[in-house]
């Protein structure tokens, strides 16, 4: 079993992302400045911490699925609550446990998306024009040789 590194997964963020290619290729002399865009460092730290925060606020991918399956089985669990003989079971047990689960599985999309739209309302509502211009030359960036 091969085991990933965990400096990887930490790293692979939009934050890392921009500050690592900052770091890579800021003394390049037609790399963006940020007197160029009227910003400061500092200022840039602050609203890529505030973005990665927002971008983050779903959790990990292991919480998401924690979550989507509980969501998911829920239904189940509720059905197990009613009795054999009940109306619920008229068309038989297999159908409506299956019934079941598809009411979860749709459940936990809902959840899923309404999470999505919570963080692009967010982010939406998070942008700044100068530095969204600036973070997109930096991420657009290549090294002329």
């Amino acid at each position: 079993m091969k085991l990933r590194e965990p400096e990887k997964q930490i790293l692979d963020d939009f934050e890392h992302k921009v500050t690592g290619k900052i770091a890579k290729y800021g003394n390049e002399p037609d790399f963006p400045k940020f007197e160029n865009y009227g910003i400061t460092r500092m200022e840039l730290d602050d609203y890529l911490f505030d973005k990665q925060s927002i971008l983050d606020m779903g959790g990990s991918k292991r919480s998401q699925l924690t979550i989507g399956g509980f969501i998911t089985v829920l239904p189940v669990l509720v059905l197990s609550c009613f009795p054999d003989q009940s109306p619920v079971y008229d068309n038989g047990k297999m159908l409506a446990t299956v019934i079941a689960v598809i009411i979860g599985l749709l459940l936990a999309c809902f959840v899923k998306a309404l999470l999505q739209m919570i963080i692009a309302y967010r982010v939406s509502h998070h942008k700044e024009p100068k530095m969204e211009t600036f973070i997109k030359a930096v991420l657009f960036y290549e090294k002329r040789s």
